[in-house]
């Protein structure tokens, strides 16, 4: 009666799940991970690979106090500044300005097995994440075209991360340093914005085209 009523009305009232962009409002942080790779490529077009590398580190210091003056969060920004810290090392210690992609190539190799490696060990990544931002019962998601659902869409972004990795590996070794400023900019937050609306049109669809389920929580 009164409980049941209640229960439903909560689930009525519960919000859908949310958007992949809820976590990007913050529009500075396309600039953060865009602005390294142009700055260092660019400074080292004028002055040479190590003021190149000391630009590259600059920035990312000045990008950390902002966000640290802002009283933002500043987890972006520090992960940020240990990892220009280890490209500008490659590039300096190899001696050539694409050593500063190196650990975006290494990277991106490392989510492609990961996402890739999670399909078959049924813990896809993409279905994990939604656990935690569109909770459900366990028996849901373990539902066997649900499982099929997010392991396809955590094989696309797979997918994605192997192209990353494979358009850094070829540039790097062609030395083309001005062409990964420019695969780090498109491949970077304008590929994983659509990557991740695609995802978010393509598994209630998928879900709903392979006679799964809904979501219980689900508003059409």
């Amino acid at each position: 009666g009164g409980v049941s009523g209640a229960v439903a009305a909560d689930e009525a009232d519960r919000p859908p799940p949310p958007s992949p962009f809820d976590a990007l409002r913050d529009r500075r942080a396309f600039v953060d991970a865009g602005l390294g790779p142009v700055v260092f490529v660019t400074v080292n077009a004028f002055a040479g690979l190590n003021a190149a590398a000391a630009a590259a580190v600059g920035v990312a210091v000045l990008v950390l106090l902002e966000r640290i003056v802002r009283r933002a969060t500043v987890t972006n920004a520090i992960g940020g500044l240990f990892g220009t810290g280890l490209a500008v090392f490659i590039a300096l210690r190899s001696g050539a300005p694409e050593g500063y992609f190196v650990p975006r190539m290494l990277y991106m190799a490392a989510l492609t097995l990961v996402f890739a490696g999670s399909v078959p060990v049924r813990r896809q990544i993409i279905g994990l994440i939604a656990r935690a931002l569109w909770p459900a019962p366990a028996e849901w998601f373990n539902h066997r075209l649900v499982r099929r659902t997010f392991s396809e869409v955590t094989l696309a972004w797979a997918a994605l991360f192997f192209v990353r990795a494979a358009v850094y590996a070829i540039f790097i070794a062609q030395g083309k340093v001005e062409f990964l400023a420019a695969a780090a900019i498109v491949l970077g937050w304008p590929a994983f914005i659509l990557l991740a609306w695609l995802s978010y049109r393509y598994v209630p669809r998928r879900i709903a085209q392979l006679g799964a389920p809904p979501h219980p929580h689900h508003k059409p």
